[in-house]
């Protein structure tokens, strides 16, 4: 299939985002439109509705109509790659799930708990941000012109897999399955020099903690071969290949220029059994990725995230426009 004209792309973002906008009431946009610098950025997480200790930003999607349901989506389509729309209707979709549980009235377990919001009016010219979460999922992107910038962005989900319309939906299996397909193709030395002792009980990184750096820790990417970059750059892909082409290719040169001073960190056990965490770690890039619970233990629960530590919200990009 041939790639879109990143024009192309940044455009039907900025007329489905403006469509959305003007579907809603006016009482609707006051709430989903913010200015670009809005201090209310941060509040994001991954914590259900019932026992957040803020509002989220935004618009709640259980509010909105059938025309502007098909807005949102219509956005959402635009604004991410074909792989991201399906991962994030797929962490909504969990929810259903745990909907069927007698603790969903309490904890605010709904597929209609969650939020979008934007961030300065969006423009070809002139930066702006949107923000779509809710339980397990906060995607925080900011627009400059033809590019898009992910960061800070985490991804979960629980149940890990779930059944719906006939097939199965597994939003985190490929980064599960990646990461262990890497650690394993570590020789006897760099996969010692990889395992790491402590690891935290969600993420190092995770909601509330903007700003908070890691140490760099585990099995330096210097030191790989070819193979096993190749294998690290097509994990990374998994997170970076939310946003549209365009912004993809950017972000992987980026990224891919950082290999030497890039750091791969692995608790728990390599044989996809127990609670497992790994990282990886750059100048410009964390993610993280663990598992709450033993692998193929009950419903499975994974978190993720994924931040550019120079660039968090796009706000050095935005600065440098």
């Amino acid at each position: 299939m041939a790639e879109k004209p990143s024009g192309v792309e940044a455009a039907a973002i900025v007329d489905a985002a403006r469509a959305f906008i003007q579907a809603l009431t006016s009482e609707q946009r006051s709430t989903a439109v913010y200015d670009f610098d809005s201090p209310l950025r941060p509040n994001w997480s991954n914590l259900p509705a019932g026992i957040l200790g803020f509002e989220r930003n935004g618009v709640r999607i259980g509010d909105l109509d059938t025309k502007q349901t098909e807005l949102m989506h219509r956005f959402l389509k635009a604004a991410l790659s074909a792989d991201g729309y399906s991962t994030v209707v797929e962490v909504v979709g969990a929810e259903e799930v745990l909907a069927a549980s007698p603790r969903a009235g309490s904890l605010g377990w709904s597929a209609d708990n969650y939020w979008l919001a934007f961030f300065g009016e969006p423009s070809a010219v002139e930066p702006w941000a949107w923000q779509f979460g809710g339980h397990h999922l906060a995607v925080n992107v900011t627009v400059i012109g033809e590019r898009s910038y992910l960061s800070p962005t985490l991804i979960g989900i629980e149940p890990a897999s779930y059944e719906v319309n006939g097939a199965i939906a597994a939003p985190l299996a490929a980064e599960l399955a990646g990461g262990l397909k890497l650690v394993d193709s570590l020789n006897e030395d760099r996969k010692a020099a990889a395992r790491v002792e402590d690891r935290p009980n969600e993420l190092w990184t995770g909601a509330g903690n903007d700003g908070i750096r890691p140490p760099l820790e585990g099995s330096s990417v210097s030191e790989w071969s070819e193979s096993q970059r190749a294998l690290l750059m097509d994990l990374v892909a998994l997170w970076v290949g939310l946003l549209p082409e365009a912004s993809v290719r950017h972000r992987l040169a980026e990224i891919r220029a950082d290999l030497d001073e890039t750091y791969f960190a692995w608790h728990g056990n390599t044989d996809g059994t127990g609670r497992i965490y790994y990282r990886i770690q750059g100048p410009r890039l964390i993610i993280e990725f663990s598992t709450q619970s033993n692998v193929g233990g009950d419903a499975g629960h994974f978190h993720s995230i994924y931040r550019d530590p120079t660039n968090e919200y796009g706000l050095a990009a935005a600065n440098a426009n």
